[in-house]
Protein backbone atom coordinates (compact mmCIF):
# COMPACT_ATOMS: atom_id res chain seq x y z
CA UNK A 1 0.00 0.00 0.00
CA UNK A 2 1.42 2.96 -0.79
CA UNK A 3 1.57 6.67 -0.31
CA UNK A 4 2.61 9.03 -2.88
CA UNK A 5 5.36 11.19 -2.21
CA UNK A 6 4.09 13.90 -4.60
CA UNK A 7 3.23 13.76 -8.02
CA UNK A 8 5.99 12.02 -9.94
CA UNK A 9 7.93 11.71 -6.26
CA UNK A 10 8.80 8.14 -5.17
CA UNK A 11 6.56 6.15 -2.92
CA UNK A 12 7.27 5.27 0.62
CA UNK A 13 6.44 1.80 2.06
CA UNK A 14 5.87 0.77 5.73
CA UNK A 15 6.76 -3.17 4.73
CA UNK A 16 7.07 -3.88 8.21
CA UNK A 17 3.55 -2.67 9.22
CA UNK A 18 2.42 -4.82 6.44
CA UNK A 19 3.90 -8.10 7.81
CA UNK A 20 2.92 -7.20 11.17
CA UNK A 21 -0.99 -7.23 9.76
CA UNK A 22 -0.76 -10.05 8.51
CA UNK A 23 0.70 -11.73 11.93
CA UNK A 24 -2.49 -10.33 14.14
CA UNK A 25 -4.76 -12.21 11.65
CA UNK A 26 -2.36 -15.59 12.04
CA UNK A 27 -2.26 -15.61 15.28
CA UNK A 28 -5.91 -15.17 15.32
CA UNK A 29 -6.36 -19.29 14.01
CA UNK A 30 -4.29 -20.32 17.95
CA UNK A 31 -6.87 -17.84 19.55
CA UNK A 32 -9.68 -19.61 17.83
CA UNK A 33 -8.51 -22.91 18.07
CA UNK A 34 -8.64 -22.31 22.30
CA UNK A 35 -12.54 -22.41 21.88
CA UNK A 36 -12.55 -26.09 21.33
CA UNK A 37 -11.61 -26.83 25.14
CA UNK A 38 -9.98 -26.12 28.27
CA UNK A 39 -5.95 -25.98 28.37
CA UNK A 40 -3.57 -23.58 29.77
CA UNK A 41 -1.30 -23.24 27.11
CA UNK A 42 -3.59 -22.02 24.49
CA UNK A 43 -5.65 -20.14 26.75
CA UNK A 44 -2.22 -18.45 27.53
CA UNK A 45 -2.10 -17.69 23.57
CA UNK A 46 -5.69 -16.07 23.92
CA UNK A 47 -5.45 -14.03 27.05
CA UNK A 48 -1.57 -12.31 25.56
CA UNK A 49 -3.28 -11.92 22.30
CA UNK A 50 -6.14 -9.75 23.84
CA UNK A 51 -3.62 -7.39 25.05
CA UNK A 52 -2.26 -6.78 21.84
CA UNK A 53 -3.30 -8.29 18.61
CA UNK A 54 -7.21 -6.23 18.03
CA UNK A 55 -6.07 -3.07 19.56
CA UNK A 56 -2.07 -3.16 17.14
CA UNK A 57 -4.58 -4.29 14.07
CA UNK A 58 -7.05 -1.54 14.33
CA UNK A 59 -4.09 1.21 14.66
CA UNK A 60 -3.08 0.33 11.53
CA UNK A 61 -6.61 0.11 10.13
CA UNK A 62 -7.08 3.59 11.10
CA UNK A 63 -3.58 4.90 9.81
CA UNK A 64 -4.79 3.16 6.63
CA UNK A 65 -8.32 4.07 6.49
CA UNK A 66 -6.78 8.20 6.99
CA UNK A 67 -4.33 7.32 3.98
CA UNK A 68 -7.21 6.20 1.95
CA UNK A 69 -9.48 9.21 2.91
CA UNK A 70 -6.78 12.03 1.61
CA UNK A 71 -5.74 9.61 -1.83
CA UNK A 72 -9.35 9.24 -2.74
CA UNK A 73 -11.32 11.91 -0.76
CA UNK A 74 -14.23 10.87 1.85
CA UNK A 75 -16.84 9.70 -0.47
CA UNK A 76 -14.99 7.68 -2.53
CA UNK A 77 -12.72 6.27 0.28
CA UNK A 78 -16.17 5.22 2.42
CA UNK A 79 -17.18 3.87 -1.12
CA UNK A 80 -13.82 1.71 -1.44
CA UNK A 81 -13.66 0.50 2.13
CA UNK A 82 -17.34 -0.51 2.34
CA UNK A 83 -16.85 -2.63 -0.67
CA UNK A 84 -13.70 -4.22 0.18
CA UNK A 85 -14.75 -4.58 3.91
CA UNK A 86 -18.45 -5.51 3.15
CA UNK A 87 -18.48 -7.68 0.05
CA UNK A 88 -16.09 -10.54 2.48
CA UNK A 89 -18.22 -10.14 5.40
CA UNK A 90 -21.66 -10.97 3.12
CA UNK A 91 -20.11 -13.80 1.31
CA UNK A 92 -18.42 -15.29 4.61
CA UNK A 93 -21.29 -14.72 7.10
CA UNK A 94 -23.94 -16.62 4.28
CA UNK A 95 -21.51 -19.50 2.78
CA UNK A 96 -19.06 -20.26 5.66
CA UNK A 97 -20.98 -19.01 9.10
CA UNK A 98 -23.56 -21.42 9.14
CA UNK A 99 -22.14 -24.82 8.59
CA UNK A 100 -19.31 -23.57 11.02
CA UNK A 101 -21.86 -22.79 13.64
CA UNK A 102 -23.48 -26.46 12.84
CA UNK A 103 -20.32 -28.00 13.22
CA UNK A 104 -19.39 -25.94 17.00
CA UNK A 105 -22.75 -26.82 18.31
CA UNK A 106 -22.04 -30.52 17.53
CA UNK A 107 -19.13 -30.37 18.81
CA UNK A 108 -20.07 -28.42 22.40
CA UNK A 109 -23.06 -30.54 22.56
CA UNK A 110 -25.31 -32.96 20.69
CA UNK A 111 -23.39 -34.13 17.78
CA UNK A 112 -27.08 -36.11 16.39
CA UNK A 113 -28.40 -32.59 14.95
CA UNK A 114 -28.30 -32.20 11.73
CA UNK A 115 -27.84 -29.00 9.58
CA UNK A 116 -31.27 -28.99 9.00
CA UNK A 117 -32.40 -29.41 12.52
CA UNK A 118 -29.79 -26.93 13.55
CA UNK A 119 -30.84 -24.07 11.05
CA UNK A 120 -34.67 -24.79 11.75
CA UNK A 121 -33.59 -24.26 15.66
CA UNK A 122 -34.33 -27.65 16.98
CA UNK A 123 -31.12 -27.61 19.14
CA UNK A 124 -30.84 -27.54 23.14
CA UNK A 125 -31.96 -24.52 25.06
CA UNK A 126 -28.61 -24.70 26.90
CA UNK A 127 -25.89 -24.49 24.60
CA UNK A 128 -22.25 -24.71 25.34
CA UNK A 129 -19.49 -22.76 22.80
CA UNK A 130 -19.30 -20.10 20.94
CA UNK A 131 -22.57 -19.86 18.80
CA UNK A 132 -22.65 -15.96 18.08
CA UNK A 133 -24.20 -15.79 14.49
CA UNK A 134 -20.93 -13.43 13.47
CA UNK A 135 -18.12 -15.57 15.18
CA UNK A 136 -15.18 -14.33 14.04
CA UNK A 137 -16.53 -11.88 11.55
CA UNK A 138 -17.30 -9.49 14.39
CA UNK A 139 -14.89 -6.68 13.69
CA UNK A 140 -15.65 -6.79 9.75
CA UNK A 141 -18.86 -5.24 11.60
CA UNK A 142 -16.40 -2.63 13.70
CA UNK A 143 -14.85 -1.71 10.18
CA UNK A 144 -17.85 -0.78 8.51
CA UNK A 145 -18.98 1.55 11.53
CA UNK A 146 -15.39 3.12 11.66
CA UNK A 147 -15.54 3.49 7.77
CA UNK A 148 -18.27 5.51 8.22
CA UNK A 149 -17.15 7.54 10.91
CA UNK A 150 -13.70 8.27 9.31
CA UNK A 151 -14.25 11.30 7.18
CA UNK A 152 -15.50 12.69 10.79
CA UNK A 153 -12.34 11.35 12.21
CA UNK A 154 -9.71 12.29 9.99
CA UNK A 155 -11.19 16.10 9.59
CA UNK A 156 -11.06 16.61 13.34
CA UNK A 157 -7.65 15.22 13.69
CA UNK A 158 -6.18 16.96 10.80
CA UNK A 159 -7.59 20.19 12.80
CA UNK A 160 -6.10 18.90 15.62
CA UNK A 161 -2.51 18.44 14.14
CA UNK A 162 -2.31 22.12 13.29
CA UNK A 163 -2.93 23.41 16.03
CA UNK A 164 0.00 24.80 18.03
CA UNK A 165 -1.23 23.30 21.56
CA UNK A 166 -0.74 19.60 19.76
CA UNK A 167 3.10 20.92 18.09
CA UNK A 168 4.11 21.77 22.18
CA UNK A 169 2.32 18.71 23.44
CA UNK A 170 4.48 16.36 21.07
CA UNK A 171 7.37 18.11 20.75
CA UNK A 172 10.17 15.23 22.03
CA UNK A 173 9.37 11.38 22.50
CA UNK A 174 8.50 11.81 26.49
CA UNK A 175 6.03 14.24 25.19
CA UNK A 176 4.31 12.52 22.47
CA UNK A 177 4.12 9.12 24.12
CA UNK A 178 2.47 11.00 27.23
CA UNK A 179 -0.03 12.68 24.26
CA UNK A 180 -1.01 9.51 22.73
CA UNK A 181 -1.32 7.52 26.04
CA UNK A 182 -3.63 10.43 27.34
CA UNK A 183 -5.48 10.48 24.16
CA UNK A 184 -6.09 6.69 23.76
CA UNK A 185 -7.04 7.05 27.65
CA UNK A 186 -9.23 9.78 27.67
CA UNK A 187 -11.46 8.64 24.68
CA UNK A 188 -11.45 5.10 26.32
CA UNK A 189 -13.25 6.54 29.41
CA UNK A 190 -15.55 8.86 27.42
CA UNK A 191 -16.68 5.91 24.91
CA UNK A 192 -16.98 3.60 27.50
CA UNK A 193 -19.16 5.95 30.16
CA UNK A 194 -21.23 6.83 26.64
CA UNK A 195 -22.15 3.13 26.01
CA UNK A 196 -22.94 2.19 29.20
CA UNK A 197 -24.81 5.65 30.56
CA UNK A 198 -26.59 5.81 26.94
CA UNK A 199 -26.45 2.72 25.01
CA UNK A 200 -27.03 0.28 27.52
CA UNK A 201 -30.17 0.90 28.70
CA UNK A 202 -31.53 1.10 25.02
CA UNK A 203 -30.15 -1.90 23.54
CA UNK A 204 -29.93 -4.03 26.21
CA UNK A 205 -28.31 -7.93 26.11
CA UNK A 206 -27.45 -10.37 23.64
CA UNK A 207 -25.21 -11.08 20.98
CA UNK A 208 -25.92 -8.04 19.25
CA UNK A 209 -25.43 -5.74 22.68
CA UNK A 210 -21.76 -7.89 21.96
CA UNK A 211 -21.26 -6.62 18.50
CA UNK A 212 -21.67 -3.09 19.97
CA UNK A 213 -19.53 -3.54 23.04
CA UNK A 214 -16.51 -4.59 20.63
CA UNK A 215 -16.52 -2.29 18.43
CA UNK A 216 -16.86 0.70 20.82
CA UNK A 217 -14.21 -1.03 22.52
CA UNK A 218 -11.19 -0.71 20.27
CA UNK A 219 -12.36 2.47 18.63
CA UNK A 220 -9.75 4.14 20.14
CA UNK A 221 -7.09 2.18 18.68
CA UNK A 222 -8.52 3.16 15.38
CA UNK A 223 -8.53 6.42 16.30
CA UNK A 224 -5.15 6.58 17.30
CA UNK A 225 -3.97 5.20 13.99
CA UNK A 226 -6.18 8.34 12.33
CA UNK A 227 -3.86 10.58 14.64
CA UNK A 228 -0.31 9.05 14.08
CA UNK A 229 -1.15 9.47 10.04
CA UNK A 230 -2.44 12.51 10.25
CA UNK A 231 0.53 13.99 12.50
CA UNK A 232 2.71 11.00 10.85
CA UNK A 233 6.12 13.15 10.12
CA UNK A 234 6.17 13.94 14.33
CA UNK A 235 4.51 11.06 16.14
CA UNK A 236 4.98 8.14 14.11
CA UNK A 237 8.94 8.39 15.24
CA UNK A 238 8.61 9.08 18.47
CA UNK A 239 5.80 5.99 18.62
CA UNK A 240 7.12 3.18 16.63
CA UNK A 241 10.56 2.90 18.89
CA UNK A 242 10.55 0.46 22.28
CA UNK A 243 9.38 1.62 25.35
CA UNK A 244 10.93 -0.44 28.10
CA UNK A 245 10.14 1.63 31.05
CA UNK A 246 6.37 1.85 30.10
CA UNK A 247 5.96 -1.45 29.53
CA UNK A 248 7.53 -2.73 33.00
CA UNK A 249 5.00 -0.23 34.50
CA UNK A 250 2.29 -0.89 32.79
CA UNK A 251 2.92 -4.33 32.84
CA UNK A 252 3.30 -4.70 36.98
CA UNK A 253 -0.06 -2.62 37.11
CA UNK A 254 -1.23 -5.40 34.88
CA UNK A 255 0.05 -8.26 37.26
CA UNK A 256 -1.03 -6.25 40.32
CA UNK A 257 -4.71 -6.29 38.91
CA UNK A 258 -4.86 -10.30 38.33
CA UNK A 259 -3.17 -11.04 41.98
CA UNK A 260 -5.98 -8.15 43.69
CA UNK A 261 -3.02 -6.26 45.06
CA UNK A 262 -4.41 -3.01 44.82
CA UNK A 263 -8.20 -2.48 44.76
CA UNK A 264 -10.01 -1.21 41.73
CA UNK A 265 -7.66 -2.67 39.05
CA UNK A 266 -9.21 -6.41 38.93
CA UNK A 267 -12.58 -5.32 37.35
CA UNK A 268 -14.85 -3.29 35.51
CA UNK A 269 -13.15 0.41 34.59
CA UNK A 270 -9.97 -0.52 36.26
CA UNK A 271 -9.25 -3.13 34.98
CA UNK A 272 -9.99 -2.08 31.19
CA UNK A 273 -7.76 1.25 31.80
CA UNK A 274 -4.79 -1.04 33.02
CA UNK A 275 -5.14 -3.41 30.08
CA UNK A 276 -5.07 -0.68 27.84
CA UNK A 277 -2.45 1.83 29.52
CA UNK A 278 0.28 -1.77 28.76
CA UNK A 279 -1.26 -2.15 25.37
CA UNK A 280 0.31 0.99 24.45
CA UNK A 281 3.52 0.88 24.63
CA UNK A 282 3.53 -2.68 24.03
CA UNK A 283 2.08 -2.11 20.51
CA UNK A 284 4.43 0.77 20.00
CA UNK A 285 7.17 -2.06 20.78
CA UNK A 286 6.00 -4.32 18.23
CA UNK A 287 5.96 -1.94 15.74
CA UNK A 288 9.94 -1.30 16.44
CA UNK A 289 10.19 -5.33 16.67
CA UNK A 290 8.61 -5.68 12.90
CA UNK A 291 10.75 -2.45 11.76
CA UNK A 292 13.99 -4.32 12.61
CA UNK A 293 12.74 -7.62 11.36
CA UNK A 294 11.35 -6.50 8.46
CA UNK A 295 12.97 -3.14 7.34
CA UNK A 296 12.06 -3.88 3.33
CA UNK A 297 9.95 -6.12 1.19
CA UNK A 298 10.58 -10.18 1.82
CA UNK A 299 8.26 -11.99 -0.01
CA UNK A 300 7.71 -14.76 2.10
CA UNK A 301 6.37 -12.24 4.26
CA UNK A 302 4.53 -10.78 1.55
CA UNK A 303 3.04 -13.37 0.58
CA UNK A 304 1.75 -14.73 4.11
CA UNK A 305 -0.16 -10.96 4.62
CA UNK A 306 -1.76 -11.45 1.14
CA UNK A 307 -2.88 -14.86 2.29
CA UNK A 308 -3.95 -14.14 5.96
CA UNK A 309 -7.11 -12.74 5.51
CA UNK A 310 -8.02 -15.76 3.32
CA UNK A 311 -7.00 -17.87 6.59
CA UNK A 312 -8.79 -15.76 8.55
CA UNK A 313 -12.08 -16.34 7.40
CA UNK A 314 -12.16 -19.58 6.45
CA UNK A 315 -10.14 -20.86 9.47
CA UNK A 316 -12.70 -21.28 12.17
CA UNK A 317 -14.71 -23.72 9.41
CA UNK A 318 -11.36 -25.79 9.79
CA UNK A 319 -10.64 -26.26 13.01
CA UNK A 320 -14.37 -27.31 13.66
CA UNK A 321 -14.11 -29.78 10.83
CA UNK A 322 -10.93 -31.57 11.77
CA UNK A 323 -11.91 -31.76 15.56
CA UNK A 324 -14.78 -33.46 14.44
CA UNK A 325 -13.08 -35.92 11.75
CA UNK A 326 -10.49 -36.50 14.31
CA UNK A 327 -13.52 -37.34 16.73
CA UNK A 328 -11.74 -35.18 19.55
CA UNK A 329 -14.24 -33.89 22.05
CA UNK A 330 -14.46 -30.73 24.64
CA UNK A 331 -12.11 -32.63 26.74
CA UNK A 332 -8.80 -31.73 24.49
CA UNK A 333 -5.36 -30.72 25.33
CA UNK A 334 -2.57 -28.91 23.62
CA UNK A 335 -0.91 -31.29 21.42
CA UNK A 336 -4.88 -31.95 19.66
CA UNK A 337 -5.30 -28.18 19.09
CA UNK A 338 -1.71 -27.52 17.84
CA UNK A 339 -2.57 -30.59 15.28
CA UNK A 340 -5.97 -29.02 14.45
CA UNK A 341 -4.24 -25.95 14.05
CA UNK A 342 -1.61 -27.03 12.03
CA UNK A 343 -4.02 -28.77 9.36
CA UNK A 344 -6.14 -25.81 9.62
CA UNK A 345 -3.19 -23.76 8.49
CA UNK A 346 -2.22 -26.41 5.62
CA UNK A 347 -5.59 -26.30 4.15
CA UNK A 348 -6.24 -22.60 3.89
CA UNK A 349 -3.00 -21.46 2.77
CA UNK A 350 -3.65 -24.29 -0.14
CA UNK A 351 -7.06 -22.73 -0.76
CA UNK A 352 -5.75 -19.29 -0.43
CA UNK A 353 -2.49 -20.04 -2.75
CA UNK A 354 -4.21 -22.83 -5.65
CA UNK A 355 -8.02 -21.32 -5.59
CA UNK A 356 -8.66 -17.72 -4.26
CA UNK A 357 -5.19 -16.16 -5.21
CA UNK A 358 -6.06 -17.53 -9.20
CA UNK A 359 -9.54 -16.72 -9.50
CA UNK A 360 -10.32 -12.65 -10.06
CA UNK A 361 -14.04 -13.75 -8.67
CA UNK A 362 -13.36 -15.18 -5.47
CA UNK A 363 -10.79 -12.34 -4.84
CA UNK A 364 -13.35 -9.80 -4.81
CA UNK A 365 -16.05 -12.21 -2.91
CA UNK A 366 -13.06 -13.60 -0.24
CA UNK A 367 -10.41 -10.70 -0.24
CA UNK A 368 -12.70 -7.91 -0.88
CA UNK A 369 -10.16 -7.02 -4.09
CA UNK A 370 -11.80 -5.21 -6.88
CA UNK A 371 -8.57 -3.67 -8.88
CA UNK A 372 -6.47 -5.87 -11.63
CA UNK A 373 -4.38 -8.71 -10.67
CA UNK A 374 -4.65 -7.91 -7.12
CA UNK A 375 -0.53 -8.38 -6.07
CA UNK A 376 -0.13 -7.24 -3.02
CA UNK A 377 1.86 -4.03 -1.80
CA UNK A 378 3.12 -2.73 1.48
CA UNK A 379 1.97 -0.27 3.76
CA UNK A 380 3.54 3.60 2.96
CA UNK A 381 6.37 4.33 5.63
CA UNK A 382 6.84 7.99 6.19
CA UNK A 383 10.38 8.99 6.30
CA UNK A 384 12.82 10.10 9.11
CA UNK A 385 12.06 6.91 11.30
CA UNK A 386 15.16 6.24 13.14
CA UNK A 387 14.38 2.85 13.35
CA UNK A 388 13.23 1.90 10.01
CA UNK A 389 14.90 1.24 6.97
CA UNK A 390 12.91 2.96 4.48
CA UNK A 391 12.25 0.79 0.87
CA UNK A 392 11.64 3.07 -1.84
CA UNK A 393 9.86 2.29 -5.44
CA UNK A 394 9.44 4.63 -8.09
CA UNK A 395 6.19 5.53 -9.00
CA UNK A 396 4.51 4.18 -11.47
CA UNK A 397 6.82 0.61 -10.92
CA UNK A 398 3.81 -0.48 -9.21
CA UNK A 399 0.84 0.60 -10.70
CA UNK A 400 -2.14 -1.56 -8.99
CA UNK A 401 -4.60 -0.25 -6.62
CA UNK A 402 -4.17 -0.44 -3.30
CA UNK A 403 -4.31 -3.91 -1.27
CA UNK A 404 -7.09 -4.89 -0.03
CA UNK A 405 -6.13 -8.15 1.37
CA UNK A 406 -6.80 -6.88 4.69
CA UNK A 407 -5.67 -3.26 5.22
CA UNK A 408 -7.40 -1.97 2.91
CA UNK A 409 -10.26 -4.08 3.80
CA UNK A 410 -8.94 -3.48 7.03
CA UNK A 411 -9.83 -6.88 8.09
CA UNK A 412 -7.37 -9.25 10.65
CA UNK A 413 -8.90 -10.16 14.06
Amino acid sequence: MRERGGPSGPSVYYHHLDALRGVFMLVGVFVHASTLGEDPVFDGIGYASSLFRMEGFFVISGFLAAMVLGKHGARAGVRRRLASVGTPLVFTLVLVNPPTLWLTYNFHNDPNVSFLDFVLGNTLPSQGGDLSWYLHLWFLFALIAYALLSPAAVAALSRLVGTGAYRRVTAGRLRAMAAITLFVVGTTVVIRGAHRIVLEPVIGTGTHAVLVEHTLEFLPFYLLGVLLHQGRDQLVPFFQRPAPVFLAVTGLALLASKQEWVPGLSAGTGLVLTETLFSIPLIATLFALAARLVPGPVPAVRYLADASYTVYLLHFFWIYVFATALSFDPGLHAPQMLLATALTFGVTLATHHFAIRRSPLLRKIFNGKFGSAGRPTAIPAVPAIPVTPVSLAVDGERTLPLRRSGLEAGTGC
